[in-house]
């Protein structure tokens, strides 16, 4: 056990050094959103241009240099790297139903931002949530009943409103940006001092359209 631990912190601390030395950019918050814009609309427009892989493997082999962090909804009709037209090592991609925040997500983006060099978080819902219908329909099931009690406090407009669900992701997109806020100091100092930005967006499963808002 004792070397086992041992192991773990050379391990880490390999990494998080390794990882500095790659964060080394010119990318900021504004010129990664930029990107994320751009990719989306190649993806409209299906003119995608990261689609040569073993290139990409060969250039990520010893390092990364993701510019931003998304988290977004586990939905399989939701792949941040296809929608945002983004290559290997161009982003990190944290995933859970619902896209919110617990203490796995924040020490991946505290990770993401300070160590790795990340300039933007992007917290994206969706249109049509399974999630977020879940806590709407107020679902019972297992553990999943607890995620979707995260969800719950979103919900803000009459439960016959057809427009219910989308209206309750949005508002659990701006939920979770002030909960990742007030839950890691790291990042909520980082955007203080201007060193990253945060922002929300969101996707829309029947155009594929992503719109950003702060």
């Amino acid at each position: 056990m004792k070397n086992l631990k041992h192991f773990s912190t050379i391990l880490l601390a390999s990494m998080l050094s390794f990882s500095v030395a790659f964060a080394e950019s010119n990318v900021t918050s504004s010129s990664a959103l930029q990107e994320l814009k751009d990719g989306n609309a190649r993806f409209l427009a299906k003119k995608p241009i990261n689609t040569d892989y073993e290139k990409q493997i060969a250039e990520t082999k010893d390092g990364q240099k993701p510019h931003s962090a998304i988290l977004t909804c586990m939905d399989s009709r939701v792949p941040p790297e296809i929608i945002f037209d983004q290559g290997i090592g161009n982003i990190f991609s944290l995933r859970n139903a619902g896209n919110i925040e617990d203490p796995n997500i924040l020490g991946s983006l505290e990770y993401a931002v300070k160590f790795a060099g990340s300039k933007l978080i992007v917290v994206m819902g969706h249109t049509n949530c399974g999630a977020v219908t879940g806590a709407v329909e107020n679902v019972e099931s297992g553990n999943l009943s607890q995620l979707l009690d995260q969800i719950k406090p979103s919900i803000k407009d009459p439960l016959d409103d057809p427009k219910v669900v989308d209206k309750t992701a949005m508002n659990n997109v701006k939920k979770t940006i002030n909960d990742i806020l007030v839950t890691s100091p790291t990042i909520k100092e980082m955007v203080d001092k201007g060193e990253i930005e945060i922002i929300g967006a969101f996707y829309d499963l029947s155009t594929g359209k992503v719109d950003f808002f702060k």
